[in-house]
């Protein structure tokens, strides 16, 4: 007897071991899958209870896959969304509504705004009660709400509603499905409006600010840090359904896939291009400059003939491998500019990983990839983009609080004689030109006094032009020491000097000419160590007096004119014993 069950009996092949092990794990899947509660759903999130297929090659009636579900060919989700990626099959969802007493109406939305089908039944006892159709493919009037998502509203009965869902998308299936009352849904609606219209207010006041600074100071930094803030935000409004219920609601069938994909173009390109002009890549990492250069050429290319070819899901890998390049390249370029210690390289630096690791987040999950896909993780590109724009925007303004500091200091030494730290002649005539106007529209008092160290050449000759150089450094000295406050001084070219005196008479510019004189003549020079010896200097003033006869009225005289006069006088103290001060002919003020 024992021997014949023995024969009855066989051991499972592993063939079959493994078809039993996937039947049970299907079936607990299929167990797991607890219904929603209306009294308990908390953060309205409901898939975690949902079971999915996807279809093969036909077609799928709501018959079929309800059978199908039943027979527990499906999957369980652990995520609070069901995301397969791009470009695949279409799936069929299903979920429990429990709703254990209160009768309310509630919204059931799939907040993905690219889908392009996606039908949904009502389920109560075996028979279907409603069916709703929406997505994007269907015109904006025909949608079950006038929303920038697939959503409708209901009203469940006490008791089990099962839901089934066919959701058809040539873009990146991720089915996100909510499920909160009314009231609730619509609070929802107001904080991610204000949350949106936070980010998207920093990023666009950050890029029409710059745009500005742009038109005016025309340096491709600001332009393509504007293009790439701007670009990002419409590119934000777009894939997040709000661009489209306002504008191009009624575009037709892929319309929104087609203008994600290239607006993603507009930000990614104009952002490479702008951390190369911001680090200057070119001058120390040409290779990966030019690597730059060709991807922002090769890949949207490759999109246009996506675009040509009607290959929708090419094109969106394309735009992806964009997008995560366009990360990758910035950390590379950051680090180049760090290894070569580039201003703001560090800062920049940390800004792109940052910005880096946000934007993979919500690629990953748009993809399906690794990363669940949540409120949390399809906000983040606009959180890190916001992130980054804060700080690339310090790093504009540091720039160009440093370029006007260059340019200040550029202009100082293109006014200045580099040995005496006196203004040149250029200098000179540019601060003096706007107050000589004045006096004249003023009618006021004004003097010009021109020095000339005597007997330099002789200094040279004995000293070199070492000790030439030190003489000239001790006169302009000098001159500073005397000088006021308002006084213009400069060295006028060799061995001469220049005093204008605003508010001065020349009698009074005489007197400060002798304390001139007096002073250099008093103070002995020294050079290399050698027995210090006496330097003189000859002066020639020109100026205005009231009340005094002269040559011409002040209106009629001009700054030339006057330094001409100076100059005169001069020439007359150098060639009557030199040591001297002289007058020209007084010029009348009045």
């Amino acid at each position: 007897m024992l021997n014949k069950l023995l024969i009855k009996f066989r051991f499972p092949t592993f063939t079959e071991l493994i078809v039993l092990v996937l039947l049970l794990f299907i079936s607990s899947n299929h167990l797991q899958a607890a219904p929603v509660n209306l009294n308990e759903i908390k953060d309205n999130a409901v898939g975690k209870s949902v079971l999915y297929f996807q279809e093969t090659k036909q077609r799928l009636s709501v018959d079929n896959a309800m059978a199908l579900f039943s027979d527990g060919y499906a999957t369980q989700s652990t995520n609070d969304s069901v995301s397969l990626g791009i470009g695949v099959s279409s799936v069929w969802l299903t979920f429990d509504i429990e709703n254990p007493e209160n009768v309310q109406d509630y919204r059931l939305a799939v907040e993905t705004p690219w889908l392009d089908i996606i039908d949904t039944w009502l389920v109560r006892d075996g028979r279907v009660v409603r069916h709703i159709r929406g997505g994007d493919a269907m015109a904006f009037e025909e949608r079950p709400m006038q929303y920038r998502f697939y959503a409708f509203e209901h009203t469940y009965d006490i008791g089990k509603t099962q839901i089934f869902m066919r959701v058809e998308s040539l873009g990146p299936m991720a089915i996100p499905i909510r499920l909160s009352r009314v009231d609730k849904a619509i609070s929802r609606d107001i904080a991610a409006g204000y949350q949106y219209g936070f980010l998207y207010g920093i990023m666009l006041a950050l890029g029409l600010y710059n745009l500005v600074l742009f038109v005016f100071v025309r340096q491709k930094e600001y332009g393509l840090y504007s293009l790439y803030l701007i670009g990002f935000v419409i590119n934000s409004l777009s894939y997040t359904g709000q661009l489209h219920a306002v504008f191009t609601p009624d575009y037709g069938p892929y319309f929104q896939d087609w203008t994600d994909i290239f607006l993603m173009i507009t930000y990614s390109v104009a952002g490479l291009h702008f951390a190369r002009h911001l680090l200057d890549t070119k001058a120390y990492a040409p290779k990966l400059d030019q690597f730059v250069i060709r991807t922002t050429i090769i890949i949207p290319t490759g999109m246009m003939f996506g675009f040509f070819l009607d290959e929708l899901v090419f094109s969106i890998n394309l735009a992806f491998i964009l997008n995560c390049g366009f990360v990758t390249l910035f950390i590379a370029m950051g680090w180049y500019a760090l290894k070569e210690k580039k201003p703001f390289a560090v800062i920049f630096l940390f800004s792109s990983v940052v910005a880096a690791i946000c934007i993979t987040i919500s690629s990953l999950a748009v993809a399906g990839i690794l990363v669940p896909y949540n409120d949390y993780t399809f906000k983040a590109i606009e959180v890190g983009m916001a992130f980054e724009a804060i700080v690339l925007a310090m790093i504009l303004a540091r720039q160009f609080r440093m370029a006007k500091r260059d340019k200040v200091i550029a202009e100082h030494h293109a006014r200045s004689d580099a040995l005496t730290a006196l203004n040149n002649r250029y200098g000179f005539k540019e601060i003096s030109a706007p107050i000589w106007h004045h006096i004249i529209r003023k009618q006021r008092d004004v003097a010009i006094v021109i020095i000339d160290i005597d007997d330099f050449k002789q200094v040279n000759d004995t000293y070199g032009h070492y000790g030439g150089d030190i003489v000239l450094k001790e006169v302009a000295r000098s001159i500073q020491d005397i000088a006021r406050k308002d006084d213009i001084t400069a060295r006028w070219g060799g061995e001469e000097f220049i005093i204008f005196l605003p508010e001065t008479s020349q009698s009074q510019a005489n007197i400060q000419a002798e304390r001139l004189r007096e002073k250099i003549e008093s103070q002995p020079v020294a050079v290399n160590k050698v027995k210090p010896f006496t330097l003189t200097v000859s002066i020639g003033v020109a100026g205005t007096e009231f009340g005094e006869f002269n040559e011409k009225p002040l209106q009629e005289v001009d700054l030339e004119y006057m330094i001409n006069q100076a100059d005169k006088a001069l020439y007359q103290a150098k060639t009557t014993g030199k040591n001297k001060v002289c007058l020209a002919p007084c010029i009348m003020a009045s």
